[in-house]
């Protein structure tokens, strides 16, 4: 809680205003830098979400989900060796391009959904609004793997990184293996950013956050379990 410098009545942690003399309470936040965020989470995430909690416009939501819906398209067709139903790669790419940004946005909306609920079931507060922010920045990590791993990836297997006939590992092990460990800390990563992140937009405490990680982790295996079995 924030108490008021003026008239002591107690605010919440992310309110600008006070809510009884409507003095300012901290600096208000307009407008989101995306490349000082993004370095902001990787130097400071809980100052980084806090930002993001206060700003008034929640710049980028949309790219950032769009662009986690194409490195999921990726990771469905990955999981589902089907390089060999595409003609080639470039038509692969596409279809992801084309699909990601609305499997994305679809996903981080029912993402923010979860997390709001779980939020309000531990005793916190967190609008959807909020949520949809926090989850959209949360997977940055993801996103730069797409702009930055991936395209390697592509470049070295081509369409066998979705086949196994013949499998990456048997073209490129050492690559391969080292490459696809960067993914897994790109996926790592993001879920703690969303754990963090959900952790300080709805006020949960220490033992709240780790029930949250673990539902999260829980609810992660059953969509990995089911798109396998699909």
């Amino acid at each position: 809680m924030i108490t008021c410098s003026i008239c002591e009545t107690p605010n919440d942690d992310f309110a600008v205003l006070c809510v009884s003399c409507r003095s300012y309470l901290q600096a208000k936040v307009d407008n989101l830098n995306l490349f000082e965020t993004v370095w902001g989470l990787m130097e400071s995430p809980g100052r980084t979400f806090r930002r993001i909690v206060l700003s008034y416009h929640k710049n980028y939501v949309l790219l950032l989900s769009s662009l986690f819906g194409v490195f999921l398209v990726y990771a469905i067709l990955w999981l589902k060796n089907v390089g060999h139903v595409f003609d080639n790669v470039l038509t692969l790419l596409g279809f992801g391009v084309v699909i990601g940004p609305f499997l994305g946005v679809l996903s981080v909306v029912l993402l923010s959904l979860l997390v709001g609920r779980l939020a309000s079931v531990f005793g916190g507060k967190l609008t959807f609004r909020n949520a949809y922010a926090v989850t959209s920045y949360a997977m940055i990590p993801t996103v730069i793997f797409l702009a930055v791993v991936f395209p390697i990836q592509i470049a070295i297997f081509g369409i066998y990184l979705f086949d196994r006939n013949p499998s990456p590992m048997v073209l490129q092990p050492a690559i391969y293996v080292a490459l696809m460990s960067l993914c897994g800390l790109s996926v790592l990563w993001s879920w703690l950013l969303l754990v963090g992140g959900t952790s300080i937009a709805a006020h949960l405490r220490r033992g709240q956050s780790l029930v949250l990680a673990a539902v999260l982790m829980i609810v992660a295996g059953i969509v990995v379990y089911t798109v396998q079995q699909a």
